[in-house]
């Protein structure tokens, strides 16, 4: 069986050397569709890990205390208006008497209002402007560029210090140091005490364009009645995210005074399931663009079943000797379809490696990370051998039914 296939193949190396153009036309049908299929895949799934990641934005597990559930959960508008907003005691309570929470942050923020910050003759491009606690660089990663986050004194003293992102700081101190400098935001005068380095967001520039200062001192200058709330927490060593949810859970019950039996005024999202959110957005998205690269590959096995059928009308002396001479049909259709998966097999690898090289070279203009799941380079070498197997099929049993002395004596 293998000096047979070995036989086949090498066969198949001929008739490939000795009509190039066909051969190439056939190769170059199935690896377009290949291609377009495998850096789809690899877009998708480095857009899925991009997104999750500026979704989450930690490295941290965390759990999200906020008014409702911004994943996917169903409330009606009405009940959600009548739903009491988080308070900073909630924010206190949690880090001074839930044992499972080793970080907790409170956040402020406006809800689509942006702000310009100026220093002497210099603005900056519209920026968003967020109350926070002392531990939002504990919890989420962003490296500080120059100076340090504000203090639990200065949050307790409503001071006026503010960090910025990278945006502001490049537009305002593009060759000075920031340290110390007074920013005027909406009238006041702001003390910058840090700058964070890029979030390297899949939003861009846009994502370091914030200023973030004590949720004390924007609810005196910020504040507004639309503005979001969000208590993230992360849980101490030794406890899980289920912890903290159910300890978490009972004490915003108890703090809401809820009866048994009533819905929560309040959600507890934990980062875990920004994964199966992810999912819902790219699992569609994937779907349709597999279809259409697929579309690709089912032009390209025609064409393959087109050129072998060609093949098999000017060979078909050949089959008629080989018959002949004692070739049996089985032999003559392994021929032909040893020759299909052979140009089908190579357009697929060929196919796959430019559809990865396509892959990064998308990833290095757009931003994204490379991401190529193996079982799909496996699944578009089988699928590539596949196509011709299945469209190769019928050209080889054509061949394989002719008539010997008929085939012998066509021209």
């Amino acid at each position: 069986m293998n000096s047979l296939f070995k036989e086949n193949f090498l066969q198949a190396m001929d008739t490939m050397r000795s009509h190039k153009m066909r051969s190439a036309l056939v190769i170059l049908g199935v690896s377009i569709g290949v291609t377009t299929l495998m850096a789809m895949v690899s877009i998708l799934s480095g857009l899925a890990l991009k997104i999750e990641a500026d979704v989450s934005s930690s490295d941290n597990v965390v759990v999200n205390l906020v008014r409702f559930d911004f994943l996917g959960g169903d409330v009606d508008p009405a009940e959600l208006a009548k739903r009491p907003d988080l308070e900073p005691e909630d924010w206190d309570i949690i880090r001074t008497e839930i044992d499972s929470v080793r970080l907790v942050d409170f956040q402020q923020q406006p809800q689509g209002v942006l702000y310009l910050a100026h220093y002497k003759d210099k603005r900056t491009r519209p920026l968003s402007v967020a109350g926070t606690s002392p531990d939002f660089p504990r919890i989420y990663i962003i490296p500080l560029a120059a100076g340090r986050f504000f203090t639990m004194d200065e949050l307790a003293r409503n001071k006026r210090v503010c960090v910025l992102g990278k945006g502001p700081l490049e537009d305002l101190f593009p060759n000075e140091d920031p340290i110390g400098k007074r920013v005027r935001m909406r009238g006041e005068s702001y003390e910058v005490v840090g700058a964070f380095k890029s979030r390297e967001s899949l939003f861009g520039a846009f994502a370091d364009n914030f200023a973030l200062v004590p949720f004390t001192t924007y609810r005196k200058d910020f504040a507004r009645p639309n503005d979001q709330f969000v208590i993230p927490m992360v849980p101490r060593e030794g406890f899980t995210t289920d912890d903290v949810i159910a300890d978490v859970h009972g004490l915003m019950r108890g703090r809401h005074k809820l009866r048994p039996g009533e819905e929560d005024d309040f959600a507890l999202v934990p980062a875990d399931r920004i994964q199966g959110f992810v999912e819902d957005i790219t699992g569609p998205i994937g779907l349709v663009l597999t279809v259409i690269a697929s579309i690709g590959l089912m032009v390209g096995g025609i064409g393959v079943m087109a050129i072998m059928l060609v093949s098999v009308t000017e060979r078909t002396r050949e089959i008629g000797i080989r018959k002949a001479v004692g070739a049996t049909r089985t032999a003559i259709m392994g021929q032909f379809l040893t020759e299909a998966i052979t140009l089908t097999g190579i357009g697929g690898l060929l196919g796959m490696i430019a559809g990865l090289l396509l892959a990064r070279l998308a990833a290095l203009v757009i931003g994204l990370p490379v991401s190529m799941p193996w079982i799909w380079v496996a699944i578009s070498i089988v699928v590539s051998a596949g196509i011709g197997l299945v469209f190769g099929l019928y050209p080889a049993a054509q061949a394989a039914r002719l008539d010997p002395v008929e085939a012998i004596r066509h021209e």
